[in-house]
């Protein structure tokens, strides 16, 4: 199996499993957990943390901020740009128009913004 087949594989486990501690007998994560998660330096939990967000258009005015922190100010112990392509594409199903100045500025910044861990 090729790098890129195991690391989709598991993208694909991350968007179904919540964080490690995140899950309660059944419930789906709150955006609390998940941005919990997003704000720790394990790459598995906040890039799953981080595709998942997007679906949290309820709880847009506690997920987007969370976000957009995340995206300036966050790195995570590996594959800090799949974290933040993640957190990018999550911004976009928010239709966060506040996102696109952080976004320009990360762009601008040279930071990685594309998967590192994936060829």
């Amino acid at each position: 199996m090729s790098r890129r087949s195991i690391a989709l594989a598991l993208a694909l486990c991350l968007t179904v499993v919540a964080p490690a501690g995140a899950q309660r007998s059944g419930a789906q994560p709150t955006a609390a957990e998940l941005i919990r998660a997003l704000q720790g330096r394990e790459f598995t939990e906040a890039v799953g943390a981080a595709e998942r967000l997007g679906a949290y258009a309820s709880q847009r005015a506690q997920v987007v901020p969370a976000l957009v922190d995340a995206l300036r100010n966050r790195e995570w112990a590996s594959c800090s740009g799949d974290v933040r392509d993640a957190i990018a594409r999550s911004l976009a199903q928010l239709k966060a128009k506040e996102a696109v100045v952080p976004l320009l500025e990360l762009v601008k910044s040279g930071k990685p913004l594309d998967h590192e861990c994936v060829e």
